[in-house]
């Protein structure tokens, strides 16, 4: 199914990365592969898992989000610590920006200042629409969708803190879905009238600038090159960032250095 399922860009969309010093380390098609994935990601959908606990389920969602082009997930790990089952990952947290926080709120206070409507999953009667009714709402605002973790779902605080609530109909026996499948049929549900149209996302040219940058370096020719030459990394998400209540937001780092850089380890993505 992986082949069958791996994305065609028949458009090659306009990039605003400028030409990075050592690009030429990497073959034109690689080059362009990172500019048309980054010309379509988008950061006005964002995904929130609360205290999910199986690293498979945790680390599927990742790929998920990555295949579709969705470049932000927050993960709060309240009692579970976030860990990335890797032969599951294919190098996809990488490629996203994974946020990491202790608590609900302090997800929910990172993503109201950045503007987001936050929508919860709930099963409970309360919960009206189903995602593709959301669609039409993120021309509007940023949409953030949070799910909870396999046994219990998502916590009170979780629900009521959110601006409302969503479900996932079902017409069969099942009255509950997998949480990475729930989260893929509800992200893809969301995105695909620019999958489907091959459309360009939303992600700032200065943001797509500095992935390449970060994706780039995952090569071993091109870190040595920036190291030799003194180039630094464009990774402007090093810059210390707090939620409301000046508490630091973590990023996920997956532990790379440059002495482990090796292409692409042979996984999806750069």
């Amino acid at each position: 199914m992986r082949g069958s399922l791996a994305p065609s860009h028949s458009t090659i969309l306009p990039s605003p990365i400028p030409a990075h010093p050592a690009e030429h380390l990497l073959s034109p098609q690689r080059q362009q592969r990172f500019r048309q994935v980054l010309a379509r990601r988008t950061v006005r959908l964002s995904v929130v898992i609360e205290e999910c606990y199986d690293p498979h389920n945790a680390t599927a969602i990742v790929r998920t989000c990555d295949a579709l082009g969705i470049h932000r997930v927050h993960v709060v790990t309240g009692r579970n610590a976030f860990q990335v089952n890797r032969r599951i990952s294919q190098g996809a947290h990488h490629n996203v920006d994974l946020r990491i926080h202790h608590t609900i709120d302090a997800a929910y206070d990172q993503l109201r200042h950045d503007d987001f409507r936050i929508y919860a999953s709930n099963l409970q009667n309360t919960a009206q629409c189903g995602p593709g009714a959301l669609a039409p709402m993120l021309h509007n605002q940023p949409l953030a969708l949070v799910f909870g973790n396999e046994g219990h779902g998502l916590s009170d605080a979780a629900i009521d803190q959110a601006d409302d609530c969503f479900l996932i109909p079902m017409s069969g026996f099942p009255q509950s879905l997998n949480l990475s499948v729930s989260v893929a049929i509800c992200c893809y549900a969301l995105r695909q009238p620019w999958l489907e149209g091959d459309l360009a996302g939303d992600m700032p040219a200065e943001e797509q600038g500095m992935w390449y940058d970060q994706w780039l370096r995952r090569s071993a020719s091109v870190q040595r090159y920036c190291e030799e030459h003194g180039y630094p990394p464009a990774d402007t998400r090093a810059e210390e960032s707090c939620d409301r209540s000046g508490n630091p937001i973590e990023r996920f780092h997956a532990g790379y250095t440059s002495s482990q850089a090796s292409g692409n380890d042979g996984q999806d993505g750069p």
